[in-house]
């Protein structure tokens, strides 16, 4: 009994030491920083324009001006571009996650002659800013008479998945066990079936980060959109709420609401799935 109180105390004094302290207020600190923004933002949208124009750092208004959130909706189609982000979104995340696994299956299991070099070429795109490759883009799309739809935006996420999806999930097939691939081959299993049935299951981590990066991406993308759709009704929300702030008209307060509402898909997803991403990311961070 009391050697177990001993080792409760000693346990008690390490986790209360100095440099666990220090650890934990830096943290604590670094975690505020992060924050603040989001917290600024909240407290923007329910402030008047005339509190946004004075310059003042209150976080919250005395009298929180909550009509300016049914404002938002009254004077943009606020569903109609959440609905249009939502489907691009959720299909660029399908297309991206399914083909990356494809390609990091054929580099990490097949491993066919001259995979390495075409895995390096795959990474070298990585170095390519993707605003290079719009204008070109644009042109082949036009051509096809598939502007102003979300087809370009859809479309070539199902032709490759990405260079850093591939590259992580490459990294993380890598270190699953060789045993059970082989195995199936033996059992008659096609290469089909042992990526359907045991490589999938066995990435499901690493296919989370995928999915929830990628949609995050899509959710925030706005070069693309707005290059592409021209027809307010058919555009998405991060272009339609930059509407509010213009040459002639700057409601700030309209932004901020309609920034947190854009915002609330992306909070809901991070608390639903952040088990899976913490284990993801640290599992996918010690493979080979």
């Amino acid at each position: 009994m009391t050697t177990r109180s001993s080792a409760d105390s000693r346990k008690g004094l390490q986790i209360a030491s100095p440099g666990r302290l220090a650890l934990y207020g830096t943290l604590t600190l670094f975690a505020a920083l992060f924050i603040l923004p989001f917290v600024w933002q909240l407290g923007g949208s329910l402030k008047t324009p005339a509190e946004l124009a004075s310059g003042s750092f209150n976080l919250f208004p005395a009298d929180p001006q909550w009509g300016n959130y049914a404002e938002v909706f009254r004077r943009a189609p606020i569903a109609t571009w959440f609905a249009n982000s939502l489907v691009i979104a959720v299909l660029g995340t399908l297309g991206a996650t399914l083909t990356s696994a494809f390609c990091a299956y054929g580099f990490a299991v097949l491993r066919a002659r001259g995979s390495r070099l075409a895995f390096g070429m795959v990474l070298l795109t990585i170095l390519v800013p993707y605003q290079v490759l719009i204008i070109p883009e644009y042109i082949v799309w036009a051509k096809l008479g598939l502007t102003n739809t979300p087809i370009p935006l859809v479309l070539p996420w199902f032709l490759g998945g990405g260079a850093f999806n591939i590259f992580l999930l490459r990294q993380f097939m890598l270190g699953l066990p060789r045993d059970m691939v082989d195995a199936a081959r033996v059992d008659g299993a096609g290469e089909l079936q042992i990526f359907r049935r045991i490589i999938l299951p066995m990435c499901a981590p690493a296919l989370a980060v995928v999915a929830v990066f990628h949609f995050i991406f899509m959710w925030n993308d706005f070069l693309r959109p707005l290059l592409y759709l021209q027809d307010p009704s058919a555009t998405t929300l991060p272009v339609g709420l930059a509407g509010f702030v213009t040459r002639f008209a700057r409601q700030w307060h309209l932004l901020l609401a309609g920034s947190a509402l854009a915002l609330a898909p992306l909070v809901i997803i991070f608390a639903l799935a952040q088990r899976v991403l913490a284990r993801g990311i640290s599992v996918a961070g010690v493979r080979k």
